[in-house]
C-alpha cells in the first residue's frame, strides 16, 4: 500500500533527475563539438598558418651534384648558390698499442696490466680514464670490454672505442667531426700511440670561402651536406623554387578539415530531437533490455543542441570568412574563387571544393606572395568579412569567440581537447545541475519523511484495527 502511494510521489523525483540527465547530456555534446574546433584551431588551422607550410620551397642541385645534397630548404631560402668544396670535415682518431696480444677482453683490467690506481682516490682497485676532458671511472675488477662499453656509452667523452684483440690496437674515434684531439691517459699497457686530429670542412659558397666543423651546413636559408670533394668535378649550383606540391597539399588539408567540422557542426544543428524520448529511470530501465535502452537513449540524446545559436552564428561567419575579398597585393587574386576554390552544392551547408585545380596550382607558381596572404595575411581586423586579415586567421578568432561563449554556456575548454575533461562549475549549465541537485537532494528528504509518515499512520491504523476487533470480540462473548 505505501509503496502504491510513494509511486506518485517518486514521479516527481524521476522528472527532476531527467531534467539534470538532459542537461548533462547537453554539456557532453557541446564538449564532443568544442574539443574539435580546439583541435581545428590550435593543431590544424595553427600549423598550416605558418611560412613553413604556405610558402614552402625545394630545392635541386645541379651541375657536380655528387659533392653535395640539400637537406631540406627553408621558406626564406632565395636564390642560387654555387658551391665548392675543398676537403670534407673528418673526425678525431687516436690508435693505442696495448702490450700482450693477442689480448683477451674477457679479462679484467688487473689481470691485463692495463689498470692504473687513481691518485685522487682512497679506493686502492679504482681507477680513472680520461678521453678528450671526460673523466671514466671503473674498477680493477672490470673486464677490458665492460671498461670499452663504458667509454661507448660516457656522453661526455662522445666516442666510439673498438679493440682488435689479434694485434691489440685499440682505436678511438670522436663521434663528432672539427678540428680537435683525442688524448687518453689513466690506462697502463700501452706502448705507443698515433694522433690524428680532426679537420675543419672547407667549402666556397659564391666564392666567400667558409669552413665548419660539420659536414652538415646551413647557407641562406638552404641546408646542405658536403659529401665529397669537388675536385675536377667543379661547382654544385643550388637554386630554391616554390614548392607548389606542399603548399596545394597544405590546402588540401585545410579545406578537409574545415569541411569536417562543418560536417560535425551542421549535423548538429541539423539533427531532429524527439522530445517524447525523455531520459529513462532507473525503473523503466529495470522493465526494459540493455539493445533497448540504447535505442531509446540514442533518441533521447538527439538533438540537444540543435538550432544553437552560438554554433549556428560561429558557422556563418565561418562561411562569410571564407568567401570574403582579401587585400593581397595582386589584384587577380583576392578570394578563394580567384584560385580555383568554391563552395559546394546549397544542401553541403558552406563546404568548401576545389573545382580548378590547375588554376590553384598556377596561382601559387606565378604569385606565392598573394596566395599565402590569401590564407595567412595578418591585420587589425579579424572580423569575418574583413579585407585585410587573411582566412586562417579570421577563422581562429571566430572559432575561438565561439568556444569563450560556449565555456560560458555549457562550462566546456576553450583550450582542451579531452573528451573526459570537467565542465567549468560557473557556467550556466553547470549552475543548472547543481541547482536540479540541490532539488534533488530536498525531494529525496521529502520522500523519505513521506515514506515514514505513511507507515506510521498505517501503523496506527493497523493497531487500531487490532483493538477495535479485540473489543468486539469480547463484547460478543459476553452476550
Amino acid at each position: 500500500m505505501v509503496k502504491t502511494l510513494m509511486k506518485a510521489e517518486n514521479s516527481k523525483l524521476d522528472k527532476l533527475k531527467q531534467k539534470q540527465t538532459t542537461i548533462n547530456w547537453q554539456q557532453e555534446a557541446y564538449r564532443d563539438v568544442s574539443t574539435s574546433l580546439v583541435d581545428f584551431r590550435n593543431n590544424k588551422l595553427a600549423k598550416y598558418n605558418t611560412a613553413t607550410s604556405m610558402s614552402a620551397r625545394t630545392s635541386e642541385v645541379t651541375g657536380n651534384t655528387s659533392s653535395v645534397s640539400v637537406t631540406s630548404t627553408s621558406s626564406a631560402a632565395n636564390g642560387s648558390l654555387s658551391v665548392t668544396v675543398g676537403s670534407l670535415a673528418t673526425a678525431a682518431n687516436t690508435m693505442v698499442q696495448l702490450n700482450g696480444a693477442p689480448i683477451d677482453s674477457s679479462k679484467t683490467m688487473g689481470n691485463l696490466g692495463l689498470f692504473v690506481q687513481d691518485s685522487g682516490s682512497s679506493d686502492p682497485d679504482s681507477g680513472k680514464l680520461t678521453i678528450g676532458g671526460a673523466d671514466i671511472v671503473y674498477n680493477k675488477n672490470d673486464t677490458l670490454s665492460g671498461v670499452l662499453a663504458k667509454i661507448n656509452a660516457d656522453k661526455g667523452a662522445n666516442v666510439t672505442a673498438m679493440l682488435d684483440s689479434q694485434s691489440g690496437l685499440l682505436s678511438i674515434t670522436s663521434n663528432t667531426t672539427g678540428n680537435k684531439s683525442i688524448t687518453i691517459s689513466g690506462m697502463g699497457g700501452i706502448t705507443s700511440s698515433a694522433v690524428t686530429a680532426g679537420e675543419d670542412a672547407q667549402y666556397k659558397v659564391n666564392g666567400l670561402s667558409m669552413k665548419s666543423a660539420s659536414n652538415n651546413v646551413t647557407v641562406n636559408g638552404f641546408s646542405l651536406q658536403l659529401k665529397a670533394e669537388s675536385g675536377s668535378s667543379g661547382a654544385s649550383t643550388i637554386t630554391s623554387k616554390v614548392d607548389t606540391d606542399s603548399i596545394l597539399n597544405t590546402i588540401k588539408s585545410f579545406i578537409t578539415d574545415y569541411n569536417s567540422v562543418l560536417d560535425q557542426v551542421n549535423g548538429k544543428l541539423n539533427e531532429q530531437r524527439y522530445r517524447s524520448f525523455t531520459p529513462l529511470s532507473d525503473a523503466q530501465k529495470a522493465d526494459m533490455k540493455e539493445s533497448e535502452v540504447e535505442l531509446w537513449e540514442k533518441k533521447a540524446r538527439s538533438g540537444l543542441i540543435s538550432d544553437d545559436t552560438i554554433l549556428s552564428s560561429m558557422i556563418s561567419d565561418m562561411r562569410v570568412a571564407a568567401v570574403a575579398v582579401v587585400s593581397t597585393g595582386d589584384s587577380s587574386i583576392t578570394n578563394i574563387q580567384s584560385v580555383g576554390i568554391n563552395t559546394g552544392k546549397w544542401n553541403e551547408y558552406g563546404k568548401l571544393v576545389i573545382e580548378d585545380e590547375s588554376k590553384l596550382r598556377q596561382s601559387i607558381e606565378q604569385n606565392p606572395d598573394a596566395v599565402m596572404a590569401l590564407f595567412t595575411a595578418k591585420g587589425s581586423d579579424s572580423s569575418p568579412a574583413s579585407s585585410d586579415t587573411g582566412l586562417f586567421n579570421k577563422l581562429s578568432d571566430t572559432v575561438m569567440s565561439s568556444l569563450q561563449r560556449l565555456s560560458e554556456k555549457a562550462g566546456t575548454s576553450s583550450y582542451s581537447t579531452d573528451k573526459s575533461g570537467a565542465f567549468i562549475a560557473s557556467s550556466m549549465l553547470s549552475e543548472q545541475v547543481r541547482d536540479l541537485q540541490k532539488r534533488i537532494d530536498n525531494m529525496n528528504s521529502y520522500l523519505m519523511s513521506k515514506e515514514n509518515q505513511y507507515y506510521k499512520q498505517f501503523t496506527a491504523m493497523e493497531t487500531a484495527i487490532n483493538r477495535y476487533s479485540s473489543q468486539s470480540s469480547a463484547f460478543s462473548g459476553n452476550m
